[in-house]
Formats: C-alpha cells, sequence, structure tokens
C-alpha cells in the first residue's frame, strides 16, 4: 500500500472533483435554517461546518470515517490518524512507514524547553503547552513554502509536513510539561523503537510493568481523537486555519479554547465532584447515600459533570471502553469506585428531573478518573492529555481543510434591533 502523503495524493484530486461538483450543482440549496434561539445560544444544531473525518451518531455514538470508535478503540493512534486522514486503514508497510517517520521527527527545539523553564512553576500546564506550540511555529514548513510563492494546490502538502512534526513532538512536550513542572523530574527523552502511545506512556514515568496504563493511554488517545468539526476547540482551530495561519497557530487557538470549563476541563471537574463526594461521607456512600447527595446537587440547579451529550441519546461508548479497562485494574481505587456508582445513580436522577436529554456518563465521566488511578493526580494537567490525544483529528481535519481550498470563516453578524425587527416585536421592556 502508498505511503500516507500518496495515498492522500490520489484521493484529494477526487475529493476536489466531489466539492466542486455539490457547489457547481447544488451551490444554492438550502441544508440548514437558523432560529432567532439558536442566535441568541451558541448556533447549538445548525449545520454549519463539513467534517468528513468523523461523526457523532445519536444512536451509534461516534464514527470516525464511519467505523463505531469500539472497533478502533484498540488500534494504534498512527494507524487512526492515516484512517482519519484517508478514509482507509494503512498496511503494515504503510504504518511502519509512517511510525518511522513520527519518531524521525519528535526532536522538540532546544528554545520549547527554554520557554518552559523560563516560566514561574505555577504556570498552568495548558498554558506551558500552548506557549510551545507558539514557539515552533518557527519550524511550520507551510510558512517557508508559502513564503517562496507556493501553490495553492500544494498547501495540504506542507500542512501535512507541519502536522507529523506537531504529532511526532506533542508528546515529547505534554510529559515534558509534566516531569519539568509537575514533578520536578528530569524529564524522559523519546526512543526511535517505540511507538506513539509507548513513548508517551514511559516519558511520563507511570510505572506500567503489565503494561496497564500503554493500554489505556492507547483508548484514551483513539477517544479523543476527533469528534465531529464544530465543538469549540476544533471550530476554533478551523476558524484560525481558514485564514491560513499555519498550523502551530491553528492548534493553540484549540488549546486554549479547550482549557475553559465549559468544554474540556469536564474531566478534571468530575474527579473534584468525586473527591468532594468522599470528603463529604469520609468513604464511598453507599448507593442510597449517593441518590440523596445528587439529587440535592442537581436540585440545587447544579450540573453533575461528566454526564450528557449534546448529540448522543444512548451510553457513550467511549465511557463503555474506559470502563473495561477499569473494571480490571482499579476496582480498589475509591475514586474510581464512585465513578461506577455514579454511572448508575446519575442517570435515574437525571430523567427524574427531566431537564437532560441524554442522562448518561460521557467520556469526561471516566478518563479523569482513570488517569488519578494511574497516579497522574495533578488535576491541571488532564486537558494537556486530552489536547495531544486532540491533536491527531486536528490535523487531519485542517490537512483536508487545505486540500479542499477551505474558505475563511466569514459569517454575518446582525443587531438586536435588526432581529426585532424581523420578528416585529418593537417592546422595549
Amino acid at each position: 500500500m502508498a505511503s500516507l502523503k500518496e495515498t492522500l495524493a490520489e484521493k484529494i484530486p477526487v475529493w476536489r472533483r466531489e466539492t466542486a461538483s455539490l457547489i457547481r450543482n447544488h451551490g444554492q440549496r438550502v441544508i440548514s435554517e437558523v432560529t432567532l434561539e439558536q442566535i441568541f445560544k451558541g448556533l447549538r444544531g445548525v449545520l454549519a461546518i463539513p467534517c468528513d473525518t468523523s461523526y457523532v451518531d445519536p444512536e451509534k455514538g461516534l464514527l470516525i470515517r464511519g467505523v463505531p470508535v469500539l472497533d478502533l478503540i484498540d488500534r494504534s493512534p498512527e494507524e487512526v490518524f492515516f484512517l482519519l486522514c484517508t478514509g482507509e486503514f494503512p498496511d503494515g508497510a504503510a504504518l511502519r512507514d509512517l511510525q518511522a517517520d513520527i519518531n524521525r521527527r519528535a526532536k522538540v527545539p532546544y528554545y520549547v524547553w527554554n520557554t518552559i523553564h523560563s516560566m514561574p512553576d505555577d504556570t498552568h500546564p495548558m498554558v506551558l503547552l500552548s506557549l510551545s506550540m507558539l514557539a515552533m511555529q518557527r519550524e511550520s514548513v507551510f510558512v517557508k513554502r508559502y513564503n517562496e510563492g507556493m501553490r495553492r494546490e500544494d498547501h495540504w502538502e506542507a500542512t501535512l509536513e507541519d502536522a507529523l512534526d506537531i504529532i511526532a513532538r506533542l508528546p515529547v512536550v505534554a510529559a515534558g510539561i509534566y516531569r519539568l513542572k509537575i514533578l520536578k523530574e528530569p524529564r524522559i527523552s523519546p526512543m526511535a523503537n517505540k511507538s506513539w502511545v509507548e513513548n508517551l506512556s514511559r516519558m511520563l514515568g507511570v510505572r506500567d510493568d503489565e503494561g496497564h496504563f500503554r493500554r489505556f493511554l492507547n483508548r484514551f488517545a483513539i477517544a479523543h481523537s476527533d469528534h465531529e468539526g464544530a465543538n469549540a476547540s476544533v471550530l476554533t482551530s478551523r476558524l484560525a486555519d481558514s485564514t491560513l495561519c499555519n498550523l502551530y497557530y491553528s492548534l493553540s487557538a484549540a488549546m486554549n479554547c479547550l482549557s475553559g470549563p465549559l468544554h474540556g476541563l469536564a474531566n478534571q471537574e468530575m474527579v473534584k465532584f468525586v473527591k468532594q463526594i468522599l470528603s463529604e461521607f469520609g468513604r464511598v456512600p453507599s448507593d442510597e447515600q449517593l441518590s440523596d447527595y445528587v439529587w440535592a446537587h442537581i436540585s440545587s440547579r447544579k450540573v453533575v459533570p461528566g454526564f450528557g451529550h449534546a448529540v448522543l441519546r444512548q451510553a457513550d461508548p467511549r465511557f463503555l471502553a474506559m470502563q473495561e479497562i477499569g473494571r480490571e485494574v482499579a476496582m480498589e481505587e475509591p475514586v474510581y469506585q464512585v465513578v461506577e456508582r455514579l454511572s448508575e445513580v446519575v442517570p435515574p436522577l437525571l430523567i427524574r428531573q427531566g431537564k437532560a436529554k441524554n442522562p448518561y456518563a460521557n467520556i469526561d465521566g471516566i478518563s479523569g478518573a482513570m488517569l488519578y488511578h494511574f497516579g497522574i493526580r495533578s488535576l491541571n494537567f488532564y486537558t494537556v492529555m486530552f489536547s495531544t490525544a486532540q491533536s491527531l483529528g486536528i490535523c487531519a481535519q485542517l490537512i483536508i481543510n487545505r486540500a479542499l481550498f477551505g474558505a475563511i470563516i466569514r459569517p454575518r453578524s446582525v443587531t438586536t434591533d435588526w432581529l426585532k425587527g424581523q420578528v416585529g416585536d418593537i417592546r422595549t421592556e
């Protein structure tokens, strides 16, 4: 089978013809409408962003290139990145070529470490990750070739080069931040004969004699790799990318967005919630005690972190993938025990309350507890792990966006008075 670049070179002309045909033949077709409420409430449900890498089916859950995530969960991140980019799995030779290419690119420039060392010890890990991404933008192949007069048709090739550099270096940077700034210990360098997950695991320094942590990390990476094209952080990356800035700027923008408490912090908020429960009762509470506690919590109009989903209407398959490992290795951990009980106790209460469209636990309801079990106790670092995995999907989406000549994203804005005029509402109270 052809390499990743060769496979993309074969597919991109086909994708370009398909997209051009759709626009030429059906460009004026109305696909989605927007209500006034949607305008004021985050455009929830408005169809506006094309994304072929993944799709969330309300009943089946996350599909990556049409494949259910549970069918991919133990594939390597390199395989899934190839799939995200091309819609095909690599054969053995193509996978080995991709892994070797990533390993060759894994050396992080010295000035990135200088930047990290220069920051105060209490700097948030996501700030360090975003700063590192911005610092590395001077390495951008896209910028160099664009300044040399690169053809628009070749933008995707330079973006692919940047993507491979980023995917290779981001685990090194993330693990380095953890070792240097959180553990106050020397960083661990990657090894050329190790896979993406194997290197990330060993660079974090988590003891893993039986390989449980590597297996968890692999599933964590796949589960967080891609989640459609319009969630807040991915959409932010696509908005930045549409200006023809380089991939480093786009990833940094996504990281900054992921840091918000309404988006990427849910996994650490879940662990905080569980620790509050353990502190309240001094132990793992009974189901009856837990039910009373959660009911009082939601009755006071507070959210239970790690539950619900904007699209999904069934149990999150990604939660189930994590739960399988958790039940094997973490059942003695009180934090995980509470997570298990919450997954049973909370859904009936949310149904009883009547507000949640999906009462089931999502990936954030367990991923943080698993990181906690494996000894990563700095909750501020969890979003760094999320972002490192998410880079796989963002890079794939932005390679494709460049290949298909994505236009700058520039919707119109309107005033509230204009909206009042449209609905005939002239009241001022």
